[in-house]
């Protein structure tokens, strides 16, 4: 059997280190990227994932629920490699929820849908959807789709000890057809149709641009799954991040080179409107790279077609090189390509199926129509004549389009009558089965034309409505007759538009259509262009009641229907209504819109804070400024809901609907904010409890079948990783001392020189001596990785090279952040170690000296903490820097119990060389500048432990030394503890600044009362507001260090604490050195 992950192999074979996918942001930078060797770990790591679930078994149906992005595409290679049959939904968000989830549900249920795969961003948008759809409605049924198994494929990791059983399913995916939000209907698409129709479209190694939705077959299959087996790459963005910006499309282009693109006619057409495509832009783009751009999934317009020649030919872009094409779900992907020509058909000879050339410059009415193309491959069509029975049309006759051939899908699933009559129609005295494509066409000269359709489908932007959806959603109106209104689109000047016809009941009017509007948006994404009003019983209906909506259609262009009144929408079509539903969604800027236009939002965003970009400083102030204006608009009770690790994984659309609620005053809205985030609060807390759980039991060496006695001796550098942090360039400094062996540091950077100018960087912050920049150059090289990709991105070449040529390695690397949660530093501090684990475990013996910290005991409340303590309970553990270090600290001693030599170390809190040196500006730095800005002290207890960073890295190299210190634990701290008190009377002594102080339960408002946003501090104050209980709990906390303390005094190069002034000097100095105070010393 043909396997598409076959085909995709054969290309990973030839160029592995080629990139086979890149997803960029509106800016165009490059947001997530795969090569095809990186490709196939990621799709193996989330086949794993699957596997494990033993419910699963071959050919089981697996939705597909993601936003824009890679994940998706991974996730389904990934049930593809095991045989579970993928099924991509259209990923409900807060715009058209309703109308999504009544369609996710319908298909979970069609299929048989055994679980829901997803990312964990997605997975809170719709558990907060859901909420609030349940509060709104006051319903609390479950959804078909909640009671699937939600797989997260965020916590896939590869795991190198299972065996990954391979198969594959006759059946590749399913394509539910787009639009309808009833009856979709599922179409059954197998390898072979994938690969053959790949075959006979894809005509060179392709570099695409597309932006299409990849739930839907054009985007799906034409740039991820044909690319992925013929070899090619794809630079993939987000629709709206084409319509907010159609600029970022050509750039793309001209940037890498494209050579394919694809798009509906909307898209062409869209460019070309006034203000989407500047002079300047335009002059800027190269599109000669271009051999195949198409346009297809709606009808072309020779309008748009040649307008966009005109304004893009001086661009580069060829005339030959853009085409029209014919394709169809049930004939997956392409039937025709390559069309270019055009012809004008008589009118009124069209009206009666015939066709009829004439010349442009006919007096008489004409239709245009654009060539679909010639045939590709072995489809065969028939133009077929159905009004009595199905017969061969005649050669100028126009007919329904039948198709046969190996892209001819196999039928709908679960559906074996209709599959019947729309893939295995016959005509008269025939054996042979066809599709039924449902479109009216003819063949011309060898290419097929597409005239219509037999059917009553709206198609929008390339997506496909029933007018029966619509109408539903029109008659919902107290004032407009049930069973009595007709929906169909027109063109007008070259666009189109959406235009509902309705009766309305005896002596109503209706003069404002803001609602009707609002809920088909809401409940389907699109919106109404006009609404016409009729008399009741005026709408043409067959004799047994049906609307005739064609019907209706030409007595609305001929005149003939008697309006009561007409009302044609100003507002922004729904392309681009989605991109500012802010702007045109509110009467007035209210206090939320000008917030989130604050911060360049729209309010329509599927993606969450953290994914849009915002750092720590950003994320801070956001959530600063939500909570005052929450306040501001009279709920400050709560205002303290808003938690800003939950604002990290919640769709900013999420958001904006619940904010908006309160700013409307609408009913229920106070309980559904609370009740929202309470829910999601405690469901992520649960959830990340769970993650951290199975992360720490993770046992790499037990999956290794590592055993130590057959590791061999041999290696002879020492591997730093974290050397361009802040305590790194100190480690490596006493490393370079202490030692004579040669250092590979590994530094994420695109080139070596790059790398190595990024590390010398971070080296000269310690103010390195001449002949310690002479020991750099002699001994330091640098790794070009990243400690959050598996085998930190190396070729299998590079990391048996790392492994042959290490005996040693230093584990600093790591992100220290206070603001993130767990799940976003559980790449590089978590993995990270496990990769860190893996090289340790390598083929070459090795020593491991991980750099861990005191967070991992959280906010203990034990009077003192021993090296021995390793908190096995996860207790008080609530930010995701200690969750992940603690977690990752785990992973070690795991590791330690098969026999790793290893040794960990925790320092508490790591301040500047008593000289001022190093580059420092974490939480303890940030508060002491704070507090010497203000003059302003605490009474506190709390035990602080500063280790000047040049003390604390001496002493951890000199105890390395020593054997005897291997398996063991210690804590890098003073050995005299000292006060925030202690420190403050020094500062004071050292500058003449007087300290004002404050009990811990009065200094904390104290310091919220001064913070501003140009405070250092600032973007940690919602950390220290929601610390300050589990602050003032461990006032009389103690770390033991026992250990650190005997072998620092055995070493002959470990050198004793200097004094809390020599210290707080050094904290100073720095300070001023970088001038984040401004006090002059005093002595």
């Amino acid at each position: 059997m043909q396997h598409i992950v076959q085909e995709f192999k054969k290309c990973l074979a030839d160029h592995p280190e080629q990139l086979i996918y890149v997803f960029l942001d509106k800016q165009g930078k490059i947001k997530e990227s795969y090569t095809y060797r990186s490709f196939d770990e990621r799709t193996y790591a989330i086949a794993q994932l699957l596997q494990q679930k033993k419910s699963l078994v071959k050919g089981d149906r697996v939705l597909l629920a993601f936003p824009p992005g890679l994940e998706m595409i991974c996730a389904f290679f990934a049930c593809a490699r095991i045989g579970l049959i993928p099924v991509p939904v259209y990923p409900p968000a807060n715009q058209g929820f309703f109308s999504s989830l009544q369609k996710m549900n319908f298909i979970a249920l069609d299929c048989g849908a055994k679980a829901v795969l997803t990312d964990r961003t997605y997975y809170w948008s719709m558990q907060i959807n859901l909420t609030r759809k349940k509060l709104a409605s006051f319903s609390f049924k479950s959804e078909a789709v909640a009671g699937l198994d939600w797989i997260v494929s965020s916590d896939a990791r590869v795991k190198s000890g299972l065996e990954l059983k391979e198969d594959g399913s006759d059946i590749l995916f399913i394509q539910y057809t787009s639009g309808s939000t009833n009856h979709p209907k599922g179409v059954m698409v197998t390898h072979e149709n994938i690969i053959y129709n790949g075959q006979t479209v894809v005509d060179h190694k392709p570099i695409g641009v597309s932006w299409l939705p990849q739930y839907h077959d054009m985007g799906l299959i034409g740039y991820y799954l044909f690319f992925a087996m013929k070899g090619g790459t794809t630079y993939g963005f987000s629709p709206l991040d084409f319509i907010q910006r159609p600029a970022l499309w050509f750039e793309t282009i001209t940037k890498y080179k494209g050579t394919a693109s694809s798009a509906p006619n909307f898209a062409y057409e869209y460019c070309l409107r006034p203000g989407k495509i500047s002079d300047e832009e335009l002059a800027t783009y190269d599109l000669s790279s271009l051999q195949f751009l198409m346009t297809a999934a709606e009808p072309i317009r020779k309008q748009t077609y040649d307008s966009f020649v005109h304004k893009f030919s001086s661009c580069g872009l060829k005339p030959q090189s853009y085409f029209g094409a014919y394709g169809l779900a049930e004939f997956s992907l392409a039937v025709s390509n390559y069309g270019r020509k055009s012809v004008h058909l008589d009118a009124d000879a069209l009206a009666r199926h015939v066709v009829l050339p004439v010349d442009e410059k006919s007096e008489k009415p004409f239709h245009t129509f654009m060539s679909c193309g010639t045939i590709l491959g072995d489809t065969q069509v028939k133009i077929v004549n159905i009004q009595v029975e199905p017969r061969i049309a005649a050669e100028n006759e126009v007919g329904e389009i039948w198709l046969d051939g190996r892209s001819k899908c196999v039928g709908y699933w679960n559906q074996p009558e209709l599959s019947e009559s729309q893939f295995h129609a016959k005509l008269a005295g025939e054996s042979r089965t066809w599709l039924r494509t449902g479109d009216l066409g003819f063949v011309m000269d060898d290419e097929l034309f597409i005239s219509g359709r037999s059917k009553d489908m709206i198609i929008v932007r390339g997506l496909n409505y029933y007018p029966h959806d619509i109408e539903v959603l029109v008659e919902q109106h107290k004032q407009i007759r049930k069973g009595c209104s007709a929906a169909f689109y027109m063109e007008e000047k070259g666009r189109e538009k959406l235009i509902v016809v309705a009766e309305l009941k005896s002596g109503s009017e209706l003069n404002d259509v803001t609602e009707i509007n609002q809920r088909i948006q809401q409940y389907l994404g699109i919106l109404v262009d006009e609404f016409a009003f009729i008399k009741a019983r005026t709408i043409s209906k067959t004799s047994s009641g049906k609307i005739m909506r064609s019907n209706m259609k030409q007595r609305y262009l001929s005149g003939d229907l008697e309006l009561l009144s007409r009302i044609e929408i100003q507002e922004t079509r729904s392309d681009e209504s989605s991109t500012k539903v802010i702007a045109e969604g509110a009467a007035s800027a209210d206090a939320f819109t000008q917030l989130f236009h604050k911060y360049q939002l729209t309010g329509s965003e599927s993606e969450s804070l953290a994914d849009l970009g915002f750092d720590s400083l950003k994320l801070a102030e956001f959530a600063h400024d939500l909570k005052e204006t929450i306040s501001g608009e009279g709920f400050d009770e709560l205002s303290s809901e808003i938690d800003l690790r939950l604002l990290q994984k919640i769709a900013m659309s999420e958001l904006f609907e619940l904010v908006q609620g309160l700013n409307q005053a609408a009913p229920q809205a106070k309980f559904r904010f609370k009740s929202a985030f309470q829910r999601i609060h405690k469901e992520f807390s649960q959830l990340e409890q769970e993650m951290m759980r199975t992360d720490a039991a993770y046992d790499l060496a037990m999956e290794l079948e590592w055993n130590p006695s057959k590791s061999s001796a041999g290696g002879k550098d020492i591997f730093l990783t974290g050397a361009t942090g802040f305590f790194g360039p100190f480690l490596l400094k006493s490393l370079l001392e202490q030692s004579n062996q040669d250092l590979q540091i590994l530094v994420r950077a695109d080139a070596e020189d790059t790398a190595m100018e990024r590390l010398r960087q971070a080296f000269e912050t310690i103010r390195p001596s001449s002949e310690l920049w002479n020991l750099f150059d002699q001994r330091v090289r640098v790794v070009l990785g990243d400690l959050s990709k598996s085998a930190f991105g190396l070729s299998p070449a590079a990391w048996r090279k790392l492994d042959e040529e290490v005996n040693c390695i230093y584990h600093n690397g790591a992100i220290v952040n206070y603001l993130l949660d767990y799940e976003s530093m559980r790449a590089i501090n978590v993995d990270g170690t496990n990769e860190v684990l893996r090289l340790a475990m390598g083929k070459v013996q090795k020593e491991l000296n991980h750099i861990s910290t005191t967070f991992i005991f959280g906010w203990s409340v034990k009077d003192t903490l021993y090296e021995t303590d390793q908190n096995a309970e996860m207790e008080r553990l609530d930010f995701g820097y200690s969750q992940s270090k603690w977690v990752s600290e785990q992973l070690v001693f795991n590791a330690m119990k098969h026999g790793l030599k290893a040794r960990v170390f925790r320092p508490a809190l790591i301040s500047p060389s008593i000289h001022g040196e190093g580059y420092n500006f974490d939480i303890s730095i940030r508060l002491l500048a704070f507090m010497l800005k203000h003059g302003i002290g605490t009474l506190a207890q709390n035990q602080v432990s500063f280790t000047p960073a040049n003390l604390g890295a001496h002493n951890i190299v000199a105890i390395c030394q020593a054997s005897d210190s291997i398996g063991l634990t210690f804590h890098v701290t003073r050995d005299q503890y000292a006060s925030m008190g202690d420190i403050t009377q020094i500062l004071g002594q050292l500058t003449g600044k007087a300290f004002q102080a404050f009990s811990l339960k009065d200094f904390v408002p104290e310091v919220v009362g001064r913070c501003q946003k140009d405070d250092l501090l600032f973007p940690l104050l919602n950390f220290l507001v929601k610390s300050v209980d589990n602050i003032s709990s461990m006032e009389f906390k103690l770390y033991s260090n026992a250990n650190y303390r005997k072998f620092r005094q055995a070493s002959p190069q470990g050198v004793e604490d200097p004094s809390l002034s020599e210290v707080v000097q050094g904290i100073l100095t720095f300070m001023l050195n970088h001038h984040i105070v401004s006090i002059e010393k005093k002595i």
